[in-house]
């Protein structure tokens, strides 16, 4: 059994790499077919792997695991459906990088979560300067720096995107809290059931839209690493972290995912990094630590 705090944090590293991949693949095919063909594909090969490895589907037999699916279900699709349309009606890549600020309160938004729903104790004077040096290293991470009256402005002239985008990290959160508390003892992977839902979902948008695409032989690798990795093994390892491994501590390192996913976009798109990445990692690391500190077991 692979230690579950440790699957967490790989499927915190291969998320990081998404970003450039899903830039390259967007680009020519399409952010609905994107998603529908390596969600699908995705959900797949976990049900696959899933059967092979325990001859049943776990969240469905012998007995359906009901709170998990019918909680955490509806969370993973939402939480993909908001992001996926929040920057899908983004008017310019600066409202874009905007949305990804906000896209990154998740961390902050699942350690709440996780609180309420498993009744943890929280020390107010450090979870606060916690999550407030996570934000603001997010923004230094992701944007150097961000205007915040334009950021204001911007929310009022984009409102549809900001409230889509703070619906998806609200039901992240909520999964992330719904896989520790509903999941029965035994283990239940429903990723691969979620993912083929949020496929099929992405697929009736391409065929409704009429959304074109190019493909070619230099897409087949990216798409491959994105339907293996990012969609079937990063949502499962992040499933069986939240299940069984350190949560809160998860939760938090999340912080760290920003820097990271700055840093491969970077080097994968030959794109050079400004140097508020610095101070965007100090924030984020004391951020880290303190939230870690700011959450007790009861």
């Amino acid at each position: 059994m692979p230690n579950p705090t440790l699957c967490g944090v790989l499927a915190l590293v291969i998320w990081s790499t998404s970003i450039a991949f899903t830039r390259t693949l967007s680009e020519k095919l399409g952010p609905a077919t994107l998603l529908g063909v390596c969600f699908s594909a995705g959900g797949l090969l976990g049900l696959s792997f899933e059967w092979l490895r325990h001859g049943r589907i776990r969240a469905l037999f012998p007995r359906p695991a009901w709170p998990y699916l019918l909680v955490g279900g509806p969370c993973f699709v939402g939480y993909c459906l908001g992001y996926a349309f929040s920057l899908a009606i983004a008017p310019d890549r600066q409202v874009t990088m905007q949305l990804g600020v906000v896209n990154y309160t998740w961390p902050g938004l699942t350690v709440i979560s996780l609180m309420l729903m498993l009744n943890y104790r929280a020390r107010w004077g450090m979870l606060v300067p916690g999550l407030l040096c996570g934000c603001l290293g997010v923004v230094f991470s992701m944007a150097g720096s961000i205007s915040p009256g334009a950021f204001v402005a911007s929310i009022g002239r984009n409102a549809a995107a900001f409230a889509l985008m703070v619906g998806s990290a609200v039901c992240w959160a909520v999964y992330s809290g719904a896989a520790r508390k509903f999941a029965p003892r035994g283990g239940a992977n429903g990723v691969p059931l979620f993912s083929l839902a949020v496929g099929a979902l992405f697929l009736a948008v391409k065929l409704a839209s009429g959304e074109r695409s190019e493909w070619s032989m230099s897409l087949v690798l990216p798409g491959a690493y994105y339907s293996v990795f990012v969609v079937a093994s990063a949502y499962g390892l992040w499933d069986i972290a939240m299940q069984r491994g350190r949560a809160v501590l998860l939760a938090t390192l999340s912080y760290l995912l920003p820097l990271f996913s700055t840093l491969f976009a970077g080097w994968y798109l030959r794109e050079p990094v400004g140097w508020h990445l610095l101070a965007g990692a100090s924030l984020l690391i004391l951020g880290a630590v303190l939230c870690n500190s700011g959450v007790q077991r009861r």
